[in-house]
């Protein structure tokens, strides 16, 4: 049996071809005002966005996985194709924005306000969101699997309401009907 060569450690030439990328510094955003901003197949894994306005953005192909967003707003942002896996939104301003083909998958949402906003095609699953407002959410085709808001879980929950709809949809056995009362006579004084 022929011996395997050595794992060599990379060479200063080696190239993305080989698979080996160079470490990244995170992007950090810091009191910036993009509001209205396009971002199209952008990484920004890792990234810090503090104190961020993103109102009215359009982000289409965006890699966020792992960033941390602190006081970002986000109201009435299109988000398409956005990857958000396992981060960090604290203090976040999502009101009115739609989500379409997005993944919260382990992300951790702090007093959020995602009021009147639609999440269609979005992976929530073991996301947890915490102190945030939720009013008027519409959430289609999405995968909940393990979503707990407020110490619940949801897709449990949802189960359960299922469940119960169904039972009382079921038709009941036939009970024997009970002859009706005689209406009671009033007495004369």
């Amino acid at each position: 049996m022929a011996k395997k060569p050595p794992i060599a450690p990379p060479s200063a030439g080696a190239t993305e071809d080989e698979g080996i990328q160079p470490a990244k510094k995170p992007e950090q955003f810091h009191g910036s005002a993009l509001a209205g901003a396009s971002f199209d197949d952008v990484d920004l894994r890792n990234a810090r966005l503090h104190n961020v306005s993103l109102a009215e953005a359009e982000l289409d192909d965006v890699d966020l996985r792992n960033a941390r967003l602190h006081n970002v707003s986000l109201a009435e942002a299109e988000l398409d194709d956005v990857d958000l896996r396992d981060a960090r939104l604290h203090n976040a301003t999502l009101a009115g924005a739609s989500l379409d083909d997005i993944s919260l998958a382990r992300a951790r949402i702090d007093d959020a306000d995602a009021a009147e906003t639609r999440w269609s095609d979005a992976s929530l699953r073991r996301a947890r969101f915490e102190g945030s407002d939720l009013r008027e959410v519409e959430i289609v085709g999405c995968a909940i699997d393990g979503l707990t808001i407020d110490g619940v879980r949801i897709d449990r929950l949802l189960e359960e309401a299922k469940d119960r709809s169904r039972a009382s949809q079921a038709p009941k056995a036939t009970e024997k009907e009970a002859p009706p009362k005689k209406p009671k006579r009033e007495r004369k004084p």
